[in-house]
């Protein structure tokens, strides 16, 4: 049974035209998400800000196949949120581009057939939050090589042994403790999010049932819209985490130094890690980088001419979906903590499919 627009949609139309405004609401927002929700995500510096980009595709994309009638549905979404994020953010790396490829043709398959819905969205949900994490571990080793994880349980074990005298039961690896608790938030937060997407359409259809009338009361409410500021584009090593990474490695340098323990040999292959990451980075930022956005931009422009009505129209609403995130927050902050979350979202959800955006 498929979510009702009754409330505030004419009983005229098949429940297939009313599918197909579903789709195209919510293809609309998780554009609006990949083009907006980092940004706000670093102007409030919350960590872990790919859990929350891509556990939101996640649900996304699980609405998107939970309303759709036809198949590619998902992938179809899929293009034209990766093109409108490269018209709106124009600089996004080409990695992010990758990211939501990868979601939506996940998503794709996985709810090839329905029957099994909230079971595939808690696949979706894990191999989503599980890819973001595998790829920022993986990227790590490619650009700093092993030497980095050598020298994280060296260093570990080095500040251990100073405060325990039995330095050999404390020969362990730091870096695959670190490397497991990355991933298992990830996991354990890929989990929560497909149990929670599996559950949303229904929540959603009880919260229209029972409140119509608030909701469709919104209907009539004004948009606090405030323009946002340009963010500047900062490069990796400008990133708190590069700069982490270069501080960690001139401090292990001289360690190296001081201590013997270290080994004469850590200094050497430290300074010869940095040289590998910086030849990495700048023949991905000048060569490597620049030239697959080029092909990526070049794409991104004829798509663009063959797809312009649909992205017109949905970067169009984008003013009155920012004025509805804000407004559901708004009425969402008597909950606290997940309690806040699952009401503003349920509520986001609610009022978007109602609410008849003016093109």
């Amino acid at each position: 049974m498929f979510i009702t627009e009754e409330k505030s949609i004419q009983a005229s139309g098949s429940a297939e035209s009313k599918d197909l405004i579903a789709v195209w609401k919510i293809t609309a927002l998780w554009a609006f998400s990949e083009a907006a929700l980092g940004g706000i995500l670093h102007a409030f510096k919350i960590p872990f800000r790919g859990i929350f980009v891509g556990g939101s595709a996640a649900i996304l994309i699980s609405l998107i196949a939970y309303f759709s009638q036809q198949k590619g549905a998902v992938l179809k979404s899929t293009l034209l949120v990766i093109l409108i994020k490269g018209i709106v953010s124009p600089h996004t790396p080409i990695t992010a581009y990758f990211a939501v490829f990868l979601q939506g043709f996940l998503g794709e398959i996985l709810f090839y057939n329905k029957r099994f819905f909230k079971i595939s969205a808690l696949i979706l949900g894990l191999l989503t939050l599980l890819f973001s994490s595998m790829q920022k571990i993986i990227i790590l080793t490619v650009v700093f090589g092993n030497t980095l994880w050598e020298s994280i349980d060296q260093f570990a074990i080095f500040v251990v042994n100073k405060f325990f005298s039995q330095a050999d039961f404390f020969n362990f690896s730091f870096s695959y403790i670190l490397v497991g608790i990355y991933l298992s938030i990830h996991v354990i937060v890929g989990f929560m999010v497909g149990l929670f997407a599996g559950k949303l359409p229904f929540w959603i259809e009880d919260v229209i049932e029972e409140n119509g009338i608030e909701i469709t009361a919104f209907q009539d409410s004004n948009f606090d819209i405030t323009k946002k500021k340009k963010r500047k584009h900062k490069r990796w090593w400008q990133r708190p985490s590069g700069i982490i990474l270069f501080s960690f490695a001139a401090i292990m340098v001289v360690l190296s130094y001081i201590y013997p323990e270290f080994g004469s040999n850590k200094a050497y292959e430290i300074m010869i890690m940095m040289l590998r990451a910086t030849v990495i980075m700048v023949i991905w930022y000048t060569l490597i980088g620049p030239l697959l956005l080029k092909y990526l931009r070049r794409f991104i422009k004829k798509k663009q001419n063959i797809y312009s009505t649909e992205i017109t129209k949905i970067v169009d609403v984008f003013p009155q979906l920012r004025g509805l995130v804000s407004y559901c927050w708004k009425i969402s902050s008597a909950e606290r903590g997940y309690r806040k979350i699952k009401s503003f979202i349920i509520y986001l959800i609610a009022f978007l499919l109602i609410t008849d955006f003016d093109n």
